[in-house]
């Protein structure tokens, strides 16, 4: 009920508590609720105006989750409540009024005049004690009535308030107010604005993903463990502040890829992260594959953990256990890991211990002239010299430029060793084993041949250190991210490090890299994005890539997702009008997008499903 007299006595509380500082007034007992006396003690505090006119935040997003859930529930107040002259407002997690509807035009023009309308902020830092801004900070239902507002412009009116919770993530996205005129206002307004608030949460989480709430599940379940824990499927992660220690996008990204690929005769194992001195329990939930669930609770120090729970995984001791090797340091510092090729210099400088020819063997791509020449440049100051197994076949010139070239202190590289005759491969070896006194000790002969050559040592060279094998991208798929940087410093000098979304990150680690790094360094060199040091999504990526290999899609299917693909192109990624372009409701669009993995935004897409 309305009530002048307590109308006057809450006016002159409220500017009491302002002029004389939070220290000095007091509010009388029982004449507002605690959570009104604390959110104007807030309001005091962060020197809020009571005479501010709220500004607008910008553009709303018409798309947004939030107005999606809303949309039909707000239409069904708004009809239920036509005798009612209330107005009902939907703000997001800042306080910024989304969408407003009112019953009658008279209440609208009232609104207007205190800019309560669309895209205005109402957050309790700007306009103080609201009912939309402050039901967000108390988390929980305020009823804020007349000269309770903090806001003198506010002070005609009164506001239910709720704030709305992610049903998955329990964090606040919005919340949601009934108002009507101060004289005609009913405590039943807080009941109906519960209601309403429970009505958009459940909206939210039928439009949820069911692997979302499945994750969500999962953490609730671990979260209230002592320890450090983070939960993750292949898009999402959730963790307690502790752990975010320990991830980053692109460490989830490589131990996603791991885990999923693990051979897992238990659905428990421990993790060791020596880097960190640590270690994780791994608890496998769901189907295998995409569908995994991963939770991680982090232990410490490392050694706690009871012998006999599950399998570890450290240095691999079988051949079912992932090899994790790279993958931990990339947990505990991705950006400080060294170059994964730095063992093939070590084995180089190795095998320069014995004189003669050294072979370099590898896959076709791995980059095997690369490590010979940089390992030669490096000792000698100079780039070595390139000569082709042709070369030395066809022109009888080359042996004598190349000895001129190993006296002058540089080094030679012999490429495609595979084709050379046991004569020609007796005669080089001969070559690079001639004394030369006096010659740079970096001035070496290095041959680079298939991996099928590795058990045959040079001939005419007496036996020495095993040929220097370069690891093809299969075999350094942990250290991909870093195998990354490498090839992009070498494309790019002086450009900053590449950043990928998680999204494109988890595609080039599914990737299985058929060209090894000269198809990594083809696609790196077409993305302008690299040189540039913008953020490489999935989309740069090349088609391929972004589907996947192994996609099982039917030709029907492949159609109806390019259809899907060119309309969201058309719309700029504006869903609401991709649907109106291809004639389906929205609701049947995200289906589909969601059946066909299509990856309209950054979510991560599903290799092989």
């Amino acid at each position: 009920m309305y009530e002048p007299r307590r109308e006057d006595e809450v006016r002159i509380a409220r500017e009491r508590l302002i002029a004389e500082g939070l220290f000095r007034a007091s509010v009388p007992p029982a004449l507002v609720a605690e959570e009104i006396e604390q959110s104007w003690r807030r309001s005091v505090s962060h020197r809020v105006n009571p005479g501010a006119e709220p500004h607008i935040l910008g553009e709303i997003d018409p798309d947004s989750a939030m107005l999606r859930a809303a949309g039909r529930i707000l239409d069904q107040w708004q009809t239920n409540l036509t005798d009612s002259r209330m107005a009902l407002f939907l703000a997001d997690e800042g306080g910024r009024i989304v969408s407003r509807r009112i019953v009658d035009p008279q209440d609208g023009r009232a609104l207007d005049r205190a800019n309560a309308a669309e895209g205005f902020d109402f957050s309790e830092r700007a306009l103080g004690t609201n009912g939309l801004g402050t039901p967000i900070e108390a988390r929980g239902v305020v009823f804020v009535r007349g000269n309770e507002h903090f806001n003198d412009a506010l002070a005609h009116l009164a506001c239910a308030g709720v704030p709305i919770k992610h049903p998955i993530t329990g964090r606040i996205v919005g919340s949601l107010s009934i108002a009507s005129q101060v004289d005609v206002a009913s405590s039943l307004m807080v009941a109906m604005v519960r209601q309403g608030g429970q009505q958009i949460a459940e909206a939210l989480e039928h439009m949820a993903d069911s692997r979302d709430l499945e994750l969500a599940r999962t953490y609730r379940r671990f979260r209230s463990s002592r320890r450090p824990v983070l939960v993750m499927n292949s898009e999402t992660v959730m963790t307690d502040l502790p752990s975010l220690a320990h991830l980053d996008a692109e460490s989830h990204a490589i131990l996603w890829e791991k885990l999923r690929l693990h051979h897992w005769d238990e659905d428990t194992l421990r993790l060791e992260l020596p880097v960190l001195g640590t270690e994780a329990m791994v608890r496998r939930f769901n189907r295998g594959g995409q569908d995994a669930i991963f939770a991680l609770e982090f232990l410490e120090p490392a050694g706690t953990l009871a012998s006999g729970q599950g399998s570890v995984i450290g240095a691999p001791e079988s051949a079912t256990a992932p090899d994790l090797s790279g993958v931990l340091d990339a947990v505990a510092n991705p950006r400080a890991q060294v170059s994964p090729y730095e063992a093939v210099q070590r084995q180089l400088t190795a095998s320069a211990a014995v004189p003669g020819l050294i072979r370099v063997v590898g896959d076709p791509g791995v980059g095997k002239r690369h490590q010979a020449a940089r390992w030669l440049q490096q000792r000698t100051g100079q780039a070595p010299k390139i000569v082709t197994a042709r070369d030395l076949v066809t022109n009888g010139a080359v042996w004598t430029r190349g000895e001129a070239q190993l006296q002058a202190g540089r080094g030679i590289v012999v490429v495609g060793g595979d084709s050379l005759s046991e004569g020609l491969r007796r005669r080089l070896g001969d070559f690079a084993r001639l004394p030369r006194p006096g010659l740079h000790p970096g001035a070496r002969v290095v041959l680079t041949e298939h991996t099928g050559r590795v058990g045959s040592p040079a001939a005419g060279a007496d036996a020495g250190p095993a040929a220097v094998h370069v690891p093809s991208l299969a075999d350094l798929h942990g250290a991909l991210p870093a195998v990354v940087r490498e090839v992009a410093a070498t494309l790019f000098p002086g450009a900053p490090a590449p950043r990928f979304s998680p999204a494109a990150l988890q595609s080039l680690l599914a990737w299985p890299w058929p060209g090894n790094v000269a198809e990594l360094t083809e696609v790196l060199a077409a993305l302008p994005q690299v040189a540039q040091g913008g953020l490489i999504q999935t989309k740069d990526l090349p088609a391929l890539m972004r589907q996947g290999p192994g996609s099982s899609l039917s030709r029907y299917e492949r159609a109806e997702r390019d259809a899907i693909a060119d309309a969201l192109r058309e719309a700029e990624g504006n869903k609401s009008r991709a649907a109106e372009i291809l004639g389906i409701g929205r609701t049947t669009l995200y289906r589909k997008m969601r059946t066909l993995k299509i990856d309209a935004g950054e979510r991560m897409t599903a290799p092989g499903q």
